[in-house]
């Protein structure tokens, strides 16, 4: 069983970091996310994913033919996953060399965003950066559908930001979110993917008219509650890297596990 099944889905509601954070909070209350399109200035995305693609490049990854910016496969390039041992060498040098990686979380516009939804000046961001190579022709690495919270747990106030370093299209593999989820509660992942990323589910109807997902711009952030059901869509390009980052934003003092302190993976 692949992790993720792809259907037309209507396109994410968009919000506006000038709506207020009043009308915020409403919003995703509502649809359990919030989708802002450039929130992020592009050249500071740009500049990140360059530094993540200069590292997979090195690895061999990228095509050395190509533009760097584009993320082509080097031909005859095997895909790869997280967890695995040549995709956790590249990745351990993302989480340890580049500094612009481990700043994009704190960004002046995404703190703006969280506090809003976490009504505080003062928001704390945890250190567990995530960050995502996905390789095309590898469908069954896609993560399933799921709740942050059971990975995260800790405080149920806690809210998950996905920024893809770079232009996304829907069939390079973006986010899916199923709007209104967050209003079940928690929910027992009884669903098993031991190839995908994560490797644990809800049970879904993939076929849900409440599912959206859109093309994401460079500078483009998705915002969700950690009770929101979300799935990866699979990278369907023939030869490119989908490069993506997720973050999670909670109030100080506040409860958290002490996995959230640590590197991800233990990298």
């Amino acid at each position: 069983m692949t992790a993720t099944m792809t259907h037309d889905y209507a396109p994410f509601a968009e919000s506006r970091i000038e709506d207020g954070a009043e009308a915020l909070r409403a919003s995703i209350a509502a649809r359990g996310y919030l989708f802002f399109r450039g929130l992020v200035p592009v050249d500071d995305i740009q500049a990140v994913r360059q530094d993540v693609l200069a590292l997979c490049a090195e690895a061999g990854w990228l095509d050395p033919a190509r533009d760097l910016m584009e993320g082509v496969v080097a031909p005859g390039r095997e895909p790869t996953s997280e967890g695995r041992e040549d995709y956790n060498a590249v990745y351990r040098r993302i989480l340890k060399q580049l500094p612009r990686f481990h700043a994009l979380p704190e960004h002046p516009a995404l703190m703006r965003a969280a506090g809003a939804l976490l009504r505080s000046d003062d928001v704390f961001v945890h250190p567990r950066r995530i960050g995502r190579v996905t390789f095309p022709n590898n469908p069954e690495a896609t993560t399933p559908a799921h709740q942050d919270h059971f990975y995260i747990r800790g405080t149920v106030d806690t809210f998950s930001c996905w920024v893809p370093l770079g232009d996304c299209p829907v069939p390079l593999g973006g986010l899916a979110v199923l709007e209104g989820s967050h209003r079940q509660g928690f929910l027992e992942h009884t669903e098993r993917f031991p190839a995908a990323v994560g490797g644990r589910g809800v049970p879904v109807d993939h076929a849900d008219p409440a599912w959206r997902a859109s093309d994401f711009g460079a500078g483009d952030a998705l915002f969700f509650h950690a009770y929101t059901i979300h799935k990866a869509l699979p990278n369907r390009t023939p030869d490119r890297l989908r490069l993506s980052t997720d973050n999670r934003y909670q109030r100080p003092g506040e409860d958290i596990h002490p996995g959230a302190l640590e590197t991800h993976l233990g990298l």
